[in-house]
């Protein structure tokens, strides 16, 4: 009699897609993705050793901004306004007409302080005369000496606040800002309007540990966030003599309470090289955000 054989046990086949059962071999990987693969790491190789030289010879923030001489523009003199000769972002020249104020009371006051001050000379020449044969006093002469400068210093003020009715633009450069209208009163020290002089430059906030090889002359790549895809070149020019912190009006006192070090920026300022700019004059202006990679090495 034939002995019984032992029953097998069925096979399951494999799931596609599932992990290999212990004792089981792994598909082979195909040629096609072994050279995706390593075609992959080269790249990210090749990126990142790029990416660490180039941090290694440069010195980037984007703590950037452009910045220029920004002249506000007060009256000195209390009045109201005749004219208001321009209009925002319209270029002027150095002396053009900005605002006349009212002139009627400057001129009243001119007319009277140019009597007052005939007066007091003539009265002060006749003193003079009188006193040379004794018929006035040394102390008339004196009070008229003084009647005649005080009336000579009182003319002279209204001819300055004549002039103060008549405000120009003390630089070339762009109206910005305006806030007069014809009409308005204004008093002294309340700004009127702005003056933005031409050639702005960067203003770079580089971090403390980052300084330590920036020097003037040093090559600069600056981008501009308003005008993507351009690359512009400038130079630095000089560094700030101290952080920005020392600058505060609330500058930071470490000797008392708990003390929490945090890392400082200092102020380096960036030229635009002339011929970098060209065509784009009249979009660098002061406020934009700069992203700045200073060549150190």
């Amino acid at each position: 009699m034939n002995p019984e054989k032992a029953p097998q046990s069925p096979t399951s086949s494999p799931v596609p897609g599932a992990p290999a059962l212990p004792g089981e071999k792994s598909a082979p990987m195909s040629p096609k993705k072994k050279v995706l693969l390593i075609a992959l790491g080269v790249i990210c190789s090749i990126f990142v050793l790029k990416y660490g030289v180039y941090r290694f010879f440069h010195e980037t923030t984007d703590n950037a901004y452009i910045t220029g001489h920004v002249h506000y523009i007060a009256s000195q003199v209390s009045g109201v306004v005749q004219t208001v000769a321009v209009e925002n972002n319209t270029p002027v020249k150095a002396g053009d007409l900005l605002i006349q104020i009212d002139p009627a009371p400057f001129d009243a006051a001119l007319a009277d302080a140019v009597a007052k001050n005939e007066k007091a000379s003539g009265d002060y020449d006749r003193q003079q005369g009188l006193a040379n044969t004794r018929v006035v006093s040394v102390q008339d002469l004196a009070h008229a000496k003084d009647d005649a400068n005080s009336a000579a210093a009182q003319l002279r003020m209204a001819q300055i606040n004549r002039k103060y009715a008549t405000i120009v633009s003390p630089v070339d450069g762009i109206v910005g800002g305006r806030s007069v209208e014809a009409g308005n009163s204004v008093i002294p020290s309340i700004n009127l309007l702005a003056i933005v002089e031409g050639n702005p430059w960067v203003e770079a906030n580089f971090k403390e540990t980052q300084v330590a090889h920036i020097h003037k002359g040093q090559e600069v790549s600056l981008t501009v966030d308003a005008i993507p895809g351009h690359e512009f070149k400038g130079r630095v020019v000089s560094v700030a003599p101290a952080s920005g912190r020392q600058f505060a009006l609330l500058p930071a006192d470490n000797a008392t309470g708990n003390f929490t070090k945090i890392v400082q920026r200092l102020p380096v300022r960036i030229e635009f090289e002339k011929e970098s700019v060209k065509g784009c004059e009249d979009r660098i202006v002061p406020g934009l955000s700069v992203v700045a990679s200073i060549k150190v090495r």
